[in-house]
């Protein structure tokens, strides 16, 4: 941990098994980080509660580590989330709970993210309480968790891809990414998942003479998997060597069979398309 230390530094605590092999790079990553200062470590929320977490210990945000589904009580996560109401939780939970997908049942959309996009998080998190923007409340809905996560800054994708497609009949969802590519030196391509607005676009890519090999196409069809064959065999026809990335409220239940080069749960796509997660 680094010895200078300034008011201006985000106060941190972090609750879990800290030294457990899953999590210990974004421990790491937490102590030797300049912006951030350790105020308490703990191995249970009780423990951090009897402590004097959020009342003696001042934290802005609190890391909870989540090895596995039952590790934690609803009670216990309800105690923690009542004593940050106004400050932050960040649920970071590891691959046995992404294989089971329970952690739904106790913690808040707003709250969770998996360990993988934990730290992509939680520096945009940091800036936010640098900005002055307010914490999300609990009962915030998944497409508010959304747009906070996606507003921030801008992902500049590498200039390996002319351009990127994200399909979605979820308007807002098409937009925010569009927004979050601004600054891209790719092109940017939206369109709804029905096969007459695909063929627009198809041929607004061809007009604006972008090579089929490198084209990066993000697809929401969360409620539509019967056409999903039908929009894959139209997507892959057109562009044979595109990358494919499926969205998903719920990437876990999405059956990885060597269909997408890469699974991505929507409210995370920040952190995943963020500059070296490519």
């Amino acid at each position: 941990m680094h010895e200078e230390r300034t008011s201006q530094l985000t106060a941190v605590a972090i609750i879990g098994r800290s030294h457990a092999s899953e999590f210990r790079t974004l421990v790491r990553q937490i102590q030797n980080s300049r912006d951030l200062v350790v105020v308490g470590q703990f191995d249970t929320i009780q423990e951090a509660v009897a402590a004097g977490l959020a009342e003696r210990i001042l934290a802005d945000v609190v890391v909870v580590l989540q090895a596995f589904s039952d590790e934690y009580s609803a009670a216990d996560a309800g105690q923690l989330i009542g004593r940050m109401l106004f400050g932050r939780v960040l649920c970071c939970y590891g691959p046995w709970c992404i294989s089971d997908g329970r952690t739904h049942d106790i913690w808040p959309v707003v709250v969770r993210v998996s360990v993988g996009s934990a730290w992509s998080v939680l520096e945009q998190e940091v800036r936010n309480i640098r900005a002055g923007v307010p914490a999300l409340l609990p009962m915030a809905a998944a497409e508010e968790v959304f747009v906070h996560r996606a507003a921030v800054e801008s992902v500049r994708f590498p200039n390996a891809y002319d351009a990127i497609l994200i399909v979605s009949d979820d308007r807002t969802l098409r937009e925010t990414i569009a927004e979050m590519l601004r600054h891209s030196a790719t092109q940017v391509f939206e369109c709804g998942t029905s096969l007459n607005q695909l063929q627009r676009v198809f041929k607004k890519l061809i007009a604006a003479n972008v090579a089929h090999s490198n084209i990066t196409v993000l697809l929401d069809i969360d409620g539509l998997e019967s056409i999903e064959g039908q929009l894959l065999t139209m997507i892959r026809t057109q562009f044979s060597a595109s990358r494919l990335l499926r969205l998903s409220s719920f990437p876990q239940s999405v059956a990885d069979n060597g269909t997408y080069d890469q699974i991505i749960d929507k409210l995370e796509v920040y952190a995943q398309l963020a500059p070296g997660r490519m």
